[in-house]
């Protein structure tokens, strides 16, 4: 929807679903790939939720003795216990090797050993598997893909998670209202953005004769879906204007209390309100966001690298230590996310849950190993994925690129390999 200041995506409308795309099913030369769409038509997603560093692994890893559905959650990932069907643990996936530990998550996405030098950790790479499935899916949508990262330092060394065929990094989106603007461009400019935010103008305003006369068109399911999203995008411009003022300030120094925790001023909540309307107005089908450890819990007595030492230790539910306190914090941003997801319909009353792929994890299990990093899978993909299992790979070196590999397969990527990978993980119901 446009007018000659603003440009607004509707959402994806029962109305729509009865036209033609352009959307086909794959049929490259890679044997058992998956569609690009469900058999309702209805668009595959795929989303990476990688974190700068490992976790406290003592109190996040489910027991390998509790393998298949009948396990506990832990005590930093209960915020996921009303979520266990639409979510599997994966557990012994390995990435590859790199030559310098400080290059940290560089290739969580991509796998590959490359080169580094211990002078000043440069990294070569390769391309991500976010890339690969951004070139198949990304044909059918206004943005190939979106990586997000956050404001300020890179939280991990080499803490880009995006790589294209040269092995540079992908440009990211660094503060929310440049998010913002690249979704629901209200100018085209960041700066006029943030002046219409300041001055309390919605970029809806211009549009709500045109959207009446859609409502007058369409049905009221689809009615009630674009109430939905304009409701939603008008709390996103809200929340935005008060928190752009915060975009450019430095961490204070003093650590937060427990109990602030999740007011952190770089708002990851209203980060993945954004990612769910992108999914909406089907402006993308996949993206990246490197999850931002040190906007958590902003301490200068306990920094995210620190905490990646600091793996270990018993769990006091009065009063968990910093670093644990920091895993259940994003924890429960990414449970909330999920939740909203799983609540979210598709225009053929399935949810976003339902029609993706969401993996949130870390090549690092703490300190720097990276045999067994922390990795949860969640959704189902359009269907055939098994979920709600605690799943211990046999083979304690199996790839972490192996995942990556169902997972683009899945959504209609002909790729027969990826990286250093040695199959699809059939336990979790990939071809």
């Amino acid at each position: 929807m446009r007018s000659t200041s603003a440009l607004i995506a509707l959402p994806f409308l029962e109305a729509f679903a009865g036209r033609s795309t352009g959307l086909m099913a794959a049929t490259p030369s890679a044997s058992g790939v998956g569609a690009m769409t469900t058999a309702a038509g209805m668009p595959k997603r795929l989303i990476f939720l990688p974190m700068g560093y490992g976790v406290n692994a003592e109190n996040w890893f489910p027991s390998a003795k509790q393998q298949g559905t009948d396990y506990e959650l832990p005590p930093l990932v209960q915020g996921f216990q009303d979520l266990k069907s639409d979510i599997s643990f994966v557990q012994n996936l390995e990435c590859a090797r790199i030559p310098h530990p400080h290059a940290g998550t560089a290739n969580f996405l991509t796998c590959f050993a490359g080169g580094a030098s211990r002078k000043d950790y440069d990294y070569t790479n390769t391309v991500s598997c976010d890339q690969l499935a951004a070139e198949v899916l990304g044909k059918s949508t206004r943005f190939d893909h979106l990586s997000i990262g956050n404001p300020g330092r890179v939280d991990g060394h080499g803490g880009m998670a995006s790589y294209d065929h040269d092995g540079k990094p992908v440009g990211v989106h660094r503060t929310m209202t440049d998010l913002y603007t690249s979704l629901f461009s209200a100018g085209g400019q960041e700066a006029n953005a943030r002046a219409r935010l300041a001055r309390d103008e919605s970029s809806l305003d211009a549009l709500l004769s045109d959207a009446k006369k859609l409502n007058r068109q369409v049905s009221i399911e689809d009615r009630d879906r674009v109430d939905e999203y304009f409701t939603s995008l008008r709390n996103i411009e809200r929340r935005l204007a008060k928190a752009q003022d915060w975009e450019d300030t430095p961490f204070p120094d003093a650590p937060f209390a427990l109990s602030e925790i999740e007011e952190s001023k770089y708002d990851i909540e209203l980060v993945f309100d954004m990612m769910i309307a992108a999914m909406k107005t089907d402006s993308t089908r996949v993206m990246s966001y490197m999850m931002p450890t040190q906007a958590v819990i902003p301490s200068r007595g306990m920094n995210p690298h620190r905490m990646s030492h600091q793996g270990s230790g018993a769990y006091d539910p009065k009063s968990p230590k910093v670093h644990q306190a920091r895993d259940i914090a994003l924890s429960n941003f990414v449970s909330g996310f999920l939740r909203k997801m799983k609540e979210t319909k598709d225009a053929d009353g399935s949810s976003l849950l339902d029609n993706s792929l969401v993996a949130y994890g870390s090549c690092l299990r703490q300190g720097h190993a990276v045999s067994s990093g922390p990795l949860i899978l969640a959704g189902h993909g359009g269907g055939g994925i098994k979920q709600g299992q605690n799943l211990v790979c046999d083979n304690k070196s199996t790839p972490l690129a192996n995942l990556w590999l169902s997972m683009i397969r899945h959504v209609g990527v002909p790729q027969d390999t990826f990286a250093n990978s040695t199959g699809v993980i059939k336990e979790l119901g990939f071809s």
